[in-house]
């Protein structure tokens, strides 16, 4: 996965995702649905918007939603789960 880059909007904090963390959450939302999504994570709905959005999250949850992603991967694709 691509390094994620500090912000350049104005006054904000954090780094911004990378597109690939971006597309393989978009693509994860389209495969699962976004309720399935959120519990696979353990993420917010804030945090899957920020991320999808591009906007500046903290470096420690952008770590966190990529080792979800890896894991989640792993486990072998959409139809893994509780529901």
């Amino acid at each position: 996965m691509h390094q994620a880059q500090r912000s350049k909007i104005p006054r904000a904090q954090g780094v911004t995702p990378p597109d690939d963390v971006r597309q393989a959450l978009g693509a994860l939302v389209s495969a699962i649905g976004e309720r399935a999504a959120l519990e696979r994570l353990n993420i917010s709905r804030q945090t899957l918007a920020r991320v999808t959005g591009g906007l500046p999250v903290r470096v420690g949850t952008l770590a966190q939603v990529r080792q979800q992603l890896q894991a989640s991967a792993q486990k072998g694709g959409a139809n893994h789960g509780n529901g």
